[in-house]
């Protein structure tokens, strides 16, 4: 199939170069990481060791052939990307497995089929030409807008070829909400303690904090109207935190990198979901506050060579 990844960013190029053995797949990514792997190809280390060899382009300013869009930016950046890809937007089928529970129905304002699902894959961005697969974990699918069973199935085989064990999702929008609830105890907790994922599963005190705040994302959910039960959610995201013990979550990459993190997608989206159903969310709304307080202490001046804090 003609695969256009959208943000080969860590993920994004390890799906597509994985894609690419049997596919003919596209990354759009930034010019370093595009200019490595014509070079090179794309070093895949880890848990899975391979050189892929997918087409790259910085930009979409030269019209882009898909039957499958795979959508893989930051969730902050998903309109922008859909919109970078709009002409494809009536004819091709269009895939989501990021963080955060408003991508898949953004991507459904502009593209006909979206199939969404989520991953507990473990992926660390090394350097250009090089990402690290550095845990493993489910794939899930399932059609959402304008998608049908059969394009799920289409998606899981094309992932199952490429070594992604990968099912289909008998209600997508639980599991979205699972994957939401496991990201709001990991993804904060670890850009705030620069620990790795493990950490949250061998460190008691850090694993009780990760609890609560799974108990309580769960809560919400249930006032959404999904079954996901406090025992379960708990489960999971301690089983994903022990699966990817030796990854840095992304947020965590975000912020020793200090660029922006997804807080506002997951936590964020937990909070404002509470507040629409006039419950409290007070340990999300706090690790959402804190987050967003390490993101402001970056907007520094430079006066008289002191870099200081605004």
């Amino acid at each position: 199939m003609r695969i256009l990844v959208v943000g080969a960013g860590a993920m994004g190029s390890f799906l597509g170069g994985l894609l690419a053995n049997r596919n003919d797949v596209t990354l759009v990514s930034r010019r370093p990481h595009a200019d490595s792997i014509r070079r090179s190809g794309l070093r895949i280390t880890g848990k899975t060791h391979a050189i892929a060899r997918p087409r790259v382009v910085t930009s979409l300013r030269t019209p882009q052939q898909a039957d499958l869009v795979l959508i893989a930016t930051k969730s902050y950046d998903t309109d922008a990307a859909v919109d970078s890809v709009r002409p494809l937007a009536r004819r091709a089928l269009f895939l989501t497995l990021q963080n955060g529970l408003d991508n898949p129905a953004a991507i459904a304002r502009r593209a006909s089929r979206v199939v969404a699902g989520t991953t507990g894959i473990g992926v660390t961005f090394l350097r250009p030409g090089e990402v690290r697969h550095a845990g493993v974990g489910d794939t899930v699918v399932g059609s959402y807008a304008g998608a049908t069973a059969d394009d799920a199935v289409l998606v899981r085989d094309l992932l199952v070829e490429a070594g992604i064990p990968t099912e289909v999702s008998a209600d997508i929008h639980r599991d979205l909400w699972l994957k939401v609830i496991v990201n709001c105890a990991i993804n904060p907790l670890t850009a705030i303690t620069r620990l790795k994922n493990g950490a949250i599963a061998r460190i008691p005190w850090l694993g009780e904090a990760a609890a609560s705040v799974c108990r309580e994302a769960a809560a919400v959910a249930r006032a959404v109207g999904l079954e996901i039960d406090d025992n379960e959610a708990v489960l999971r995201m301690l089983t994903v935190a022990r699966r990817t013990r030796e990854n840095r979550s992304s947020m965590l990459q975000d912020v020793e990198a200090r660029r922006r993190t997804e807080i506002d997608a997951i936590n964020g989206a937990v909070v404002r979901e509470a507040a629409h159903r006039k419950i409290a969310a007070p340990v999300n709304a706090a690790l959402h506050a804190l987050v967003r307080g390490i993101e402001e202490s970056w907007r520094v001046t430079d006066r008289g060579g002191v870099r200081e804090s605004i």
